[in-house]
């Protein structure tokens, strides 16, 4: 009798241990931040924890100096770790997991384990944006 108490007890034990596990929830990938400056500067990474309501601008506050323009309903990155974008010659834009997300980074949520990658290339959506349509290409 008393080995089935003590049996009876470890399986007890052992059926609580396994509901513990379930109930945890999964802990989510982080969304990884790239800036690619070029000019010399190395390519700064870190990792920034992944929330639902995140977009690629909020991902990108929390691990860089950025500096913004707003222009109507947009918003732009002017300049990301002191080094600034000038109009019509080299700009910042973004892309996520190597896709040009068509959507300004302020309205682009992101998903767990993304990367994304700020770049500062030739600019191509300055005029676009002066005459307040959406930008086209501009990522």
């Amino acid at each position: 009798m008393r080995r089935t108490v003590i049996i009876s007890f470890i399986m007890f034990a052992f059926s609580l241990a396994g509901q513990g596990k379930e109930k945890r929830p999964k802990a989510l990938k982080p969304i990884v931040v790239e800036i690619v400056s070029g000019n010399g500067h190395e390519t700064k990474r870190a990792e920034v924890a992944y929330s639902k309501t995140i977009t690629a601008l909020e991902a990108l506050l929390r691990v860089a100096e950025v500096k913004t323009h707003p222009l109507g309903s947009y918003v732009f990155v002017t300049e990301i770790d002191n080094i600034k974008a000038e109009r019509g010659k080299m700009a910042w834009y973004y892309k996520i997991n190597g896709k040009s997300p068509k959507r300004l980074a302020i309205s682009q949520t992101v998903n767990p384990g993304d990367t994304i990658s700020w770049r500062f290339v030739k600019d191509v959506c300055s005029e676009k944006a002066d005459e307040f349509k959406k930008p086209q290409n501009c990522n």
